[in-house]
C-alpha cells in the first residue's frame, strides 16, 4: 500500500513539472499569453487587388484599411515603404530606429495594423507588421514600426526589432510604460548550435532605447536546435 502512495506521488509531481513548462509553436501565441499586452486583433484586411500609386518617390501599391480610435475615423494607407494616416505618411527609413535595424519595402497585401486606444496613463498606439522579400533566414524577420499616439500632432514613430517578434509582443507596464522585446539567440556549450531565445525587454524614453529592469527576461528553448518555430518558455530570471 505504501509503494502504491509513493508511485501515485511521484506520478503527479512528473505530471505537475511537465505541465509547469509549456510549449509554443507560434510566436503570436506566446506573445498574446504574456501580461500586460497592449494589442488584440489586427484591423481586417479588405477584399480584392491593391491600389496602385505614382508619385516623385516611383511607383507602387498600397492597400487601405478603415478603422475608428478613441471615437475618431482612421484612413489608413500602407505601401511598400510608409504607412499614412489620414492623409499624413510616415516612410519606414525615417522612424526611429532600434540599434542594428534596417528599414526594408514590405508587401502590402501581407501587412497587418493593429490598433490600441489610449488609457489612464497611456496614449492610443497603432502598430504595423509586414514582412519583406528575402532568402536563407529572411522570414524570422518581420518589419515592425510603431506610431504613439497617431492622431497627434507629432505622434512618436518607432522602428522595433525584428527578430522573431510581432506587435503582439508590445506589452504595457502598470505605470503605462511600453515595453517591446530584443531577441537573441542562446547557443549549446560548443557555440556551435542556436537552442533558444533570450527575450529581454526594452523602451523608448529621453530619446533613447533603453532597457527595462522592471520585467524579466524570457529563456526560450527550441524542440529542435536551429528550428525556432517550436519551443517552451525555460525560466524567468
Amino acid at each position: 500500500m505504501k509503494s502504491t502512495v509513493m508511485l501515485m506521488a511521484a506520478l503527479a509531481a512528473m505530471s505537475s513539472n511537465a505541465h509547469a513548462v509549456r510549449s509554443y509553436d507560434s510566436y503570436d501565441a506566446f506573445y498574446s499569453a504574456q501580461p500586460g499586452v497592449v494589442f488584440g486583433a489586427p484591423v481586417k484586411q479588405p477584399a480584392g487587388p491593391l491600389h496602385l500609386y505614382s508619385d516623385l518617390g516611383g511607383q507602387g501599391s498600397y492597400t487601405e484599411l478603415r478603422s475608428t480610435l478613441d471615437g475618431r475615423a482612421l484612413r489608413i494607407e500602407v505601401a511598400e515603404n510608409r504607412i499614412t494616416v489620414n492623409g499624413k505618411s510616415y516612410r519606414f527609413a525615417r522612424a526611429t530606429t532600434f540599434p542594428d535595424e534596417y528599414a526594408i519595402d514590405i508587401y502590402p497585401g501581407n501587412a497587418q495594423v493593429f490598433l490600441a486606444g489610449g488609457t489612464s496613463n497611456r496614449p492610443p498606439l497603432l502598430c504595423m507588421e509586414g514582412y519583406g522579400s528575402g532568402s536563407g533566414e529572411a522570414d524570422r524577420h518581420q518589419q515592425i514600426f510603431l506610431l504613439v499616439n497617431p492622431l497627434a500632432r507629432k505622434p512618436t514613430f518607432l522602428h522595433l526589432p525584428s527578430l522573431l517578434s510581432s506587435c503582439l509582443a508590445v506589452v504595457a507596464t502598470k505605470d503605462g510604460k511600453l515595453a517591446f522585446p530584443k531577441n537573441s539567440y542562446l547557443f549549446d556549450d560548443a557555440q556551435e548550435f542556436r537552442v533558444g531565445l533570450l527575450v529581454s525587454y526594452y523602451t523608448f524614453e529621453n530619446q533613447r532605447f533603453v532597457p527595462v529592469p522592471a520585467l524579466n527576461q524570457l529563456r526560450l528553448r527550441f524542440a529542435q536546435p536551429e528550428i525556432p518555430f517550436q519551443f517552451s518558455v525555460q525560466d524567468k530570471n
